[in-house]
């Protein structure tokens, strides 16, 4: 209870304050996370992509998290042993809940007005974030997740539009660029996260 205390209470002062948002920084910290251990994402990502047409909606978010707890766990010099990439399956019904719940609300939000869908799509990024690392449930993670990010909402979109070209980039390259886009995009994400809440604090 004390972790999700700790991080109701940042949230609270981030929303406060705001945050500056550095893209080139994260992506740079992503990728020397990525090379610690590229043998490990390389293969986790594949299982992840093939994952992905056998039940990958219930799958996806789980699997997402083993991104964030293995860049975690090289960033703060831990032993990382590649078992600990599906820890994320330990926050499978929150993390479940948090993408049944996202997705009809972002379904609704873009289906009556489009800009509603936009804004709490980026609202919502960090969600599963404080579900891994702050033991949030589903909604609080949503919430805290949205409270931190409207004040620097353009911000945070375009981290999120640099992401999206990176990775699309990767799809041109025969599609094999993306073994390396996603898992070092996902490890950029985990830096903004850590950067912004302080994971280390």
């Amino acid at each position: 209870m004390q972790i999700i205390r700790d991080f109701y209470s940042k949230v609270e002062d981030i929303s406060q304050s705001g945050f500056s948002v550095k893209i080139e920084f994260y992506l740079s910290r992503g990728f020397s996370i990525f090379k610690k251990k590229p043998e490990f994402f390389l293969i986790y990502t594949a299982l992840y992509l093939l994952s992905m047409p056998l039940g990958g909606f219930l799958l996806t978010y789980p699997l997402t998290a083993g991104f964030f707890i293995a860049a975690q766990r090289i960033d703060s010099g831990k032993s990382l042993f590649f078992e600990h990439f599906f820890d994320g399956f330990k926050d499978f019904i929150q993390l479940t809940l948090l993408m049944i719940v996202q997705g009809i609300i972002l379904f609704f939000g873009f289906l009556l007005f489009i800009i509603p869908g936009i804004y709490l799509a980026v609202c919502y990024y960090f969600a599963p974030f404080f579900i891994v690392f702050g033991k949030m449930d589903f909604w609080g993670a949503m919430e805290n997740s949205r409270k931190m990010v409207h004040r620097e909402w353009f911000s945070v979109l375009g981290l999120l539009i640099v992401v999206g070209i990176i990775n699309f980039l990767g799809a041109l390259a025969f599609g094999v660029g993306v073994l390396f886009t996603i898992p070092v995009t996902f490890c950029a994400s985990y830096a903004a996260f850590d950067d912004i809440v302080g994971l280390k604090d």
